[in-house]
């Protein structure tokens, strides 16, 4: 199986702090995503073709290998793909991606068909008070009965 990750939250965790006003202050890098990771590992370790797919510029790409290179998994990877700001869409559907674990709601509502989402949720710190965790949930548990 085909099987492609995210790089920005869904791998590596982002922390935002904020100022009192509860605008972004600053973004601290804050290692690896638990859950993302150990999928991914599970992923490479039952023997699935894994790829990172990334809407990261190319221009990022010493960071983000020397971070797969950390987490010991960029040589048992197939690929790194970076989209250059755009949608994951069209990568997907190159690579034949049959299962896609990602953060961004747009990114998981725009799948090419015959790819699953798995949505992952970003560093708790980037949750807002109110319905953008109850929306992302509803709609990954309709996503995940719909296909």
């Amino acid at each position: 199986m085909v099987v492609t990750f995210d790089f920005d939250d869904t791998l590596l965790w982002k922390r935002y702090e904020r100022d009192e006003d509860g605008e972004i202050d600053e973004v601290v890098i804050d290692g690896p995503n638990p859950e993302g990771l150990s999928l991914l590992k599970g992923a490479l370790r039952d023997g699935h073709e894994v790829h990172i797919v990334t809407t990261r510029r190319s221009t990022m790409k010493g960071d983000t290998l020397d971070w797969l290179g950390k987490w010991g998994v960029l040589d048992a990877l197939a690929g790194v793909h970076f989209t250059e700001g755009r949608l994951k869409r069209d990568t997907l559907a190159r690579l034949g991606s049959e299962l896609h674990h990602d953060d961004d709601e747009d990114e998981l509502d725009n799948l090419p068909p015959g790819t699953r989402g798995v949505k992952l949720f970003p560093h708790p710190s980037q949750l807002t008070p109110g319905s953008f965790v109850t929306e992302s949930l509803i709609r990954s548990l309709v996503r995940s009965h719909l296909r």
